[in-house]
């Protein structure tokens, strides 16, 4: 995925928003396998 520099201009302000999303399982395991893993990212970057 390419990097998108997306600043904000308020009246008083500038900023730039990001997330960082953490998913915890129990005993660590997989949950997100094979094609999900590939959509989902997508879907959070859009």
């Amino acid at each position: 995925m390419k990097e998108i520099n997306r600043v904000t201009y308020g009246r008083t302000s500038v900023y730039n928003l990001n997330y960082h999303l953490i998913w915890g399982t129990k005993y660590r395991n997989r949950v997100l396998k094979g094609n999900v893993e590939a959509v989902l990212k997508r879907i959070l970057y859009e």
